[in-house]
C-alpha cells in the first residue's frame, strides 16, 4: 500500500468511531432507563491522530505495484520507441523511394531529351542536305540559263555582222552599178560629136564627178546608217540579254532567301520551349542581326505579345537555332539588303 492510502485510512477510521459514540449516545437517551435516572453525561472524546505502520505485506505490494508500473512504462517506452523506429524507417524507405523514382524520371527525362535532340539534329542535317540539293540546282539552272543566253548573245552577234556584210556587199554592189552607169553615160556621150563633147567636156566632167561625190556620199551615208543600225541593234540585244540575265538572278536569289528565310523560321520553332501557363495564340515580333557566316550578332523584341516569359523563350529559341550557315551562299549584296537585319513574327501555332 502506497502513502496516499495511509492517508485515507486514518480519517476514515477517525469517522468511523465519532459515528459510532454518537449513535450509541443516542440510544442511551432514548431507553426507559433513562428518564428516571440522571440526566446522561456528556461525553467528550477527543480525536487523536492515529498512525498505522504499513505492513511488510503492504510494502511488498507496494513494492510489487510499483515495480508492475515501472515495467509497464519501459514496455510502453519501448513500443513507442519501436512505433518510432518504424516510423523513421517508414519514412527513410519512402524517402529512399521517391528518390529513386526521381532519378529514374531524370533519367528517362534525359534519355528523351537525348533522343529528341537526335531527332532535331537528324532532322536539320536532312533539312541542310535538302536545302544545298536545292541550291545546288537552282546553281545549275542559272548556270544552264546562263550559258544558253551566251549562245544566244553569240548568235546575235554572227547574225548581226552576217548583216553588215550583207550590207557592205550591197553598198558595194551599188557602187560597181554606178561606175558602170557612169561608164555607160561616158561611153554614150563620147560617141557624140567632138564639138559637143568638146563643149560639154568640161560641164560633163564637173557633172561626173559631181554626181560621183553625191554617190559617194550617198554610199557612205548608207553605209554608216548601215554601221549605227548595227551597233544600236547589237547594243539593244546586249541591253536586253543583260536585263535578263540580271532578272532572272535576282528572281533566284529572291526564291533563295525566301527558302532560307522559311528555313530559318522553321528551325526555331522546332528549338522552341513551351514556358510555363503558356496561352495559344501569342506571337512575337524580333529583330535579328547576322554576320555573314551566319553567326547570330544580337537579337531583341520590337513588339512584345504582353507575356514577359513567352517573349523571353521566342529570344532563347532563336540563340539555340543559331548559327543560320545559310546565309553564308549570298553574295554580300543580298545578304545585306535580306539578311544582315532582319525581322521575324514568332507564332508556335503558324
Amino acid at each position: 500500500m502506497d502513502r496516499r492510502g495511509e492517508n485515507l485510512i486514518r480519517p476514515l477510521v477517525l469517522a468511523l468511531v465519532l459515528h459510532i459514540i454518537i449513535l450509541s449516545s443516542f440510544f442511551i437517551a432514548v431507553s426507559p432507563e433513562a428518564k428516571t435516572v440522571l440526566p446522561p453525561q456528556v461525553v467528550v472524546i477527543q480525536a487523536t491522530e492515529l498512525s498505522f505502520a504499513p505492513s511488510a505485506a503492504a510494502q511488498a505490494e507496494t513494492k510489487r505495484r510499483e515495480e508492475s508500473a515501472k515495467r509497464r512504462a519501459n514496455e510502453e517506452k519501448r513500443r513507442q520507441e519501436e512505433k518510432q523506429k518504424k516510423l523513421a524507417e517508414a519514412k527513410r524507405l519512402d524517402k529512399a523511394k521517391k528518390a529513386a523514382e526521381a532519378k529514374k524520371k531524370a533519367e528517362k527525362e534525359r534519355a528523351r531529351a537525348a533522343k529528341r535532340l537526335a531527332e532535331e539534329k537528324k532532322e536539320a542535317e536532312a533539312k541542310r542536305k535538302e536545302d544545298s540539293k536545292k541550291a545546288e540546282e537552282a546553281r545549275k539552272v542559272a548556270e544552264a540559263n546562263k550559258q544558253a543566253e551566251v549562245r544566244r548573245a553569240k548568235e546575235l552577234k554572227k547574225a548581226a555582222e552576217d548583216r553588215k556584210k550583207a550590207e557592205d556587199k550591197r553598198a558595194k554592189e551599188a557602187r560597181r552599178i554606178a561606175e558602170e552607169n557612169r561608164l555607160a553615160e561616158a561611153e554614150k556621150k563620147a560617141e557624140e560629136t567632138q564639138a559637143q563633147e568638146a563643149r560639154k567636156k568640161a560641164t560633163i566632167q564637173r557633172a561626173a564627178e559631181k554626181k560621183q561625190l553625191a554617190e559617194k556620199k550617198a554610199i557612205e551615208e548608207a553605209f554608216r546608217k548601215a554601221q549605227e543600225e548595227a551597233r544600236a541593234l547589237e547594243e539593244l540585244e546586249a541591253k536586253k540579254d543583260k536585263e535578263e540575265l540580271a532578272l532572272l538572278n535576282a528572281l533566284a536569289a529572291e526564291k533563295a532567301a525566301v527558302n532560307v528565310k522559311d528555313a530559318m523560321q522553321t528551325r526555331i520553332t522546332r528549338a522552341w520551349r513551351r514556358p510555363v501557363a503558356f496561352k495559344a495564340g501569342l506571337e512575337v515580333y524580333l529583330k535579328m542581326s547576322l554576320a555573314p557566316n551566319g553567326e547570330l550578332v544580337d537579337v531583341r523584341v520590337v513588339k512584345t505579345s504582353g507575356d514577359v516569359l513567352f517573349d523571353r523563350s521566342g529570344m532563347k529559341a532563336v540563340q539555340r537555332a543559331a548559327p543560320f550557315t545559310e546565309v553564308s551562299q549570298f553574295d554580300s549584296q543580298t545578304f545585306e539588303e535580306k539578311f544582315r537585319s532582319l525581322t521575324v513574327k514568332f507564332r508556335p501555332g503558324d
